[in-house]
């Protein structure tokens, strides 16, 4: 029956695609307002009419508590240019978007609609007339032509086209039917270009280090492209691409206006020509500003939040830190929240199945070996030493909000039985030696190094928890700590015995299956077949037969058009990974806490969190607002 409800659900989200895809949304009949700070600008002459400077058909976003109240500066805390994402998850708008309700499917954003032809080969997106950029020089389809030509497939600046824009092999082709209007074209069906391509990754270029996109401001950046003006060059042009560029125009709710190297705090404005209303005709943003002060690390945020000083913030808050937020809420005037993460684990092991000892590997590719050591561990106690009791003990698997969901693996051998535990070992013919440590079959003692990138904190926590647990089976085991820029590279180079992360993508395991299957040199659970996968053969090692399987499986994932077929697909992938135990969780759906200023509105108190969907981009955030009450 549950399964039976999954798929209905499945259904209805396709559904909601097809409604969404099948025409346009009608033209808003309404009169439009502006922020008072744009007042005088449009008195001076400086700036056109509001109604001039907003697309034929803007999109409406409805208030998810109330219409709100223009101006105000949201204060929040960064970390650097590194820390991209505490701004760009704030200014969400991709070509497509993400649906608020994860059971919905995905939403118009620039494009208004979409269309696929008959056998899925060709799409076309219809974007709003009238779309301008933050100056106000129009935006059109040759700002997508531009990306693809000038950034997506020159190798000097992109080094391998994006997967979901080649199929059977072939680079997509693109056709400008008029300014608002282009065509896609593939080589076969393309099951990733809509949640991918369009709403993962069609952002404005290049959303920082993540280098995703799908359109960029021609009429800016040509002049600094050597391919189109005699005093370009890449260096230059990347610079002046940089999300962090004053200088560079944007279609999204604030733009940067001060920041520079050396600088302590940053600041954006609202975008006059932001193509978004209220459902009363009120442009959107209601801020008139963010301020982002720029902090060494997480503590400084947590200091900053505790003592009243953002007004709103999700990412850096610490959930060690709850209780005080909470001693501290009436004096700080403000509340928290608590948002479930779309997180399959809030900590994973990744038992390197393509590990360079091959004793170790063909150790760790035994199954029975991963559900030994998962029942020795003791999730209940590990979530509330490092959690506080707010997770959910349980195994690696997709969280309940995703479509491809089934109940009956929350707890694939996620009891904890180290009696049994020590049994299977015993079985696998691991005898115990005589310091109380197991051996393998020829005495070789068998010595775990469990890594992570966590040098404190509730992960590094939950990791010695681990170990002691493995050693109490027999298992000598020890967590080895370093810095991330170490740990990282070591990992995807296949250098790491047992690799730590916490599972997200919970919600959309399909758009990055990096923790399904070796999908890549991300994929700790065997990077080196990951790596054969991502380059056809080319490098890396040749994988195991049921990984090839997985494999194979996403390879129809990618250019079926038969969304059902779809939901199979991954529903049997994500059934592979979580009863093979790829990843072996600990505790997931800890929650994220949320601190909001008491004044602040339109957050929304439910809400799975998630980098996939940007949070709390799905929530517009340009709708967030002040009271003045």
């Amino acid at each position: 029956m549950l399964k039976r409800v999954a798929t209905i659900r499945f259904l209805a989200f396709l559904t909601l695609i097809v409604l969404i895809s099948a025409g346009p949304i009608g033209a808003q009949d309404m009169t439009y307002t502006q922020a008072p700070m744009l007042d005088d600008m449009v008195a001076s002459g400086d700036l056109p009419p509001v109604a001039d400077r907003l697309p034929a058909n803007p999109l409406v976003v409805e208030p998810i508590e109330s219409i709100g109240e223009y101006g105000g500066t949201w204060r929040r805390a960064f970390r650097g240019v590194a820390d991209f994402h505490a701004y760009g998850r704030t200014v969400y708008d991709p070509v497509l978007r993400w649906p608020r309700d994860p059971s919905d499917g995905v939403q118009p954003g620039l494009a208004e609609r979409w269309e696929w032809n008959d056998d899925n080969t060709e799409l076309t997106l219809f974007f709003r007339e009238g779309l301008k950029w933050s100056d106000g020089t129009p935006w059109t389809v040759d700002d997508v032509i531009f990306w693809w030509e000038a950034i997506e497939t020159d190798e000097n600046i992109t080094p391998a086209i994006h997967s979901e824009w080649v199929v059977n092999g072939e680079p997509m082709e693109l056709e400008k039917v008029d300014d608002y209007t282009i065509t896609l074209k593939f080589a076969g069906p393309n099951g990733l270009a809509l949640s991918v391509g369009l709403a993962f990754h069609g952002h404005q270029w290049p959303l920082a280090f993540e280098r995703f996109g799908f359109f960029a401001p021609k009429h800016y950046l040509e002049q600094f492209h050597p391919a189109y003006s005699d005093s370009g060059d890449y260096q230059l042009f990347e610079e002046k691409a940089n999300d962090f560029n004053v200088e560079r125009p944007v279609m999204w709710a604030w733009k940067v206006v001060q920041w520079e190297p050396g600088a302590t705090e940053m600041i954006t404005e609202r975008n006059p020509y932001y193509w978004k209303v209220d459902p009363e005709g009120k442009q959107l943003p209601y801020i008139d500003r963010q301020r982002y002060t720029l902090v060494e690390d997480n503590s400084a945020i947590n200091v900053l939040a505790i003592a009243g000083e953002i007004d709103m913030q999700h990412r850096g808050i610490d959930l060690a830190s709850y209780p005080v937020y909470q001693e501290n809420a009436e004096a700080g005037d403000f509340h928290m929240l608590l948002w479930p993460t779309a997180s399959a684990a809030h900590t994973a092991l990744f038992l390197n199945q393509s590990y360079g000892d091959m004793q170790y590997r063909e150790l760790f590719q035994q199954l029975e070996f991963r559900q030994a050591m998962s029942i020795a561990i003791d999730r209940d106690t590990i979530n509330e030493v490092a959690v506080l009791g707010q997770g959910v003990p349980r195994t690696s698997t997709v969280v309940p909000d995703s479509p491809f969901y089934d109940p009956e693996w929350e707890d694939q051998y996620a009891q904890f039985d180290p009696d049994g535990a020590a049994a299977m070992l015993d079985e696998l013919g691991l005898a115990v030696g005589g310091d109380g440590f197991r051996t393998f079959a020829d005495g070789t003692p068998i010595e775990l190094v469990i890594e992570t990138s966590e040098t404190s904190g509730a992960r590094l926590d939950a990791l010695e928890l681990v170990a002691e647990n493995w050693n109490n089976v027999g298992v000598k085991t020890e967590v080895r700590p370093s810095t991330r820029d170490i740990y990282w590279p070591k990992a995807g180079a296949n250098e790491v015995m047992i690799a730590t992360w916490g599972l997200d993508r919970g919600l959309t395991p399909m758009v990055d299956p990096v923790y399904q299957f070796p999908f890549d040199e991300r994929s700790w659970m065997a990077p080196a077949f990951g790596t054969w996968y991502k380059t056809g053969g080319e490098l890396g090692e040749e994988p195991t037969d049921i990984f090839k399987q997985a494999m194979a499986l996403y390879d129809e994932y990618r250019v079926t058009a038969d969304e059902a077929r779809q939901m199979e697909i991954g529903t049997e992938l994500v059934r592979m990974s979580t009863q093979n135990l790829w990843t072996i969780g600990l505790v997931g759906m800890v929650p994220g806490p949320v601190v909001v200023k008491n004044n602040f509105h339109n957050v929304a108190e439910n809400h799975t969190s998630d980098w996939i969907i940007m949070t709390p981009g799905t929530q517009d955030p340009a709708h967030y607002y002040f009271s003045s009450e």
